[in-house]
């Protein structure tokens, strides 16, 4: 069966918070906080022009299909953006067996429309204990059992009618020497690549952002940007929760850590093999009740429209700004609106995207000649995401407030 839809991905600790939904997020902060620049305005800013048909850089528009009913309405509504369709509903077992499901059938629904769809496979382990990515799980599948699962996954490919394999494992360091997991996946992808490609088929790999290459970060530092570049097709950089339920209040995307951990990666990296990552979600952050002495945070997850994957419209940005008191801002530093208000006595700070945060982040496609861009998720986001964030895919720097 597939695997269970989840809204954002990379999150480093499982605190157990439920993550909900809330609309509104096209709207531009109205007024400023004391020290924040004023916000930008949405109004004005032209719309998008698609990726498709367009030459490099900024020829790649990926989106990430999560296997839902409003996801997959998403691909449909918004084809005419998209480039390529990651279809995230496979992921591996303790055995190497590939389990998953294209309920609705978005492979042959981008090849009616000229899509390339690759097959995303993660380490996400469902069980209610875990709920996250797995580190035991990546071990088994890149080591335990590295022959049946690249197997399992030129098989997936070919029956599927898949262009190619979206690898999203994270969370890989088990081993007591960290350089074991980054060696171990390095040697996984690089048989994956050679026998995907003689068989005419592309590897995508998800990595984290990251602005240099630390052993000490057990998070991002199994991931060699430069060997895996060169077996990759593309890579995936996950420039997103920046900040989330496991951190203080911030950017979930703040321009200026994106364009660093860019300029890292295209250091090791052709730029042509590189996409960057675009959320189009936010956080709540409740403040009263997060204690951050003891890295104790609450916080809930909120789409760019506003509309879960139910279809049913919950509480939106729009009404926060409304309430008394409510103050949007703007962080000049990080290119990205925040609003804070207070709920029930409980104090609330909220970060998000809007058309100049995201314009801010696909001006850099140009300026460094990156692949183009990749979004998480489809059905978060409408037609305003996609033609706001095309809007400077193609300029040579990002829109100035």
């Amino acid at each position: 069966m597939a695997k269970l839809a989840r809204w954002s991905r990379g999150i480093r600790v499982d605190l157990g918070i439920s993550l909900v939904l809330i609309m509104g997020l096209f709207l531009a902060p109205v007024s400023h906080v004391v020290g924040a620049a004023t916000t930008p305005a949405a109004d004005g800013l032209g719309a998008g022009t698609a990726c498709r048909g367009t030459a490099s850089p900024g020829s790649v528009c990926l989106g990430y299909y999560t296997g839902d009913e409003r996801s997959f309405e998403a691909v449909q509504d918004f084809a005419e953006y998209l480039t390529i369709v990651s279809a995230d509903v496979y992921a591996v077992e303790f055995d190497g067996t590939i389990v998953g499901e294209d309920e609705f059938g978005v492979a042959a629904f981008c090849k009616t429309r000229g899509i390339e769809v690759y097959a995303c496979v993660s380490n996400y382990n469902g069980d209610p204990d875990v709920d996250g990515f797995d580190a035991s799980l990546a071990h088994a599948t890149i080591v335990t059992h590295r022959e049946a699962v690249i197997a399992g996954l030129l098989e997936l490919a070919e029956d599927g009618g898949y262009d190619g394999v979206n690898v999203d494992f994270e969370n890989l360091a088990t081993s007591r020497d960290i350089e074991d997991d980054r060696a171990a996946f390095t040697a996984f992808i690089h048989e994956l690549a050679a026998r995907l490609h003689a068989l005419g088929l592309k590897l995508a790999i998800s990595v984290p952002g990251k602005t240099q290459d630390s052993i000490d970060d057990d998070w991002s530092y199994p991931f060699d940007y430069a060997a895996l570049g060169e077996d990759a097709d593309l890579l995936q950089l996950m420039t997103y929760d920046q900040h989330g339920p496991w951190s203080d209040p911030g950017p979930v995307s703040g321009a200026d850590w994106v364009e660093s951990c860019v300029a890292y990666a295209v250091s090791l990296v052709d730029p042509a093999k590189l996409l960057i990552g675009l959320p189009a979600y936010g956080y709540d952050w409740d403040l009263t009740d997060s204690d951050p002495a003891s890295w104790t945070y609450s916080a809930t997850s909120f789409s760019w429209s506003g509309v879960a994957a139910s279809g049913v419209a919950a509480s939106g940005i729009a009404a926060l700004l409304a309430r008394p008191g409510a103050i949007a801002g703007w962080d000049t530093a990080s290119q990205s609106p925040f609003v804070t208000y207070t709920e029930r006595g409980h104090w609330h700070e909220a970060w998000f995207e809007n058309a100049a945060s995201l314009q801010a982040k696909t001006g850099l496609i140009a300026e460094y000649g990156l692949a183009g861009l990749s979004m998480w998720s489809l059905g978060q986001e409408d037609a305003a995401f996609w033609e706001e964030a095309l809007a400077s895919a193609a300029s040579a720097s990002p829109t100035s407030p």
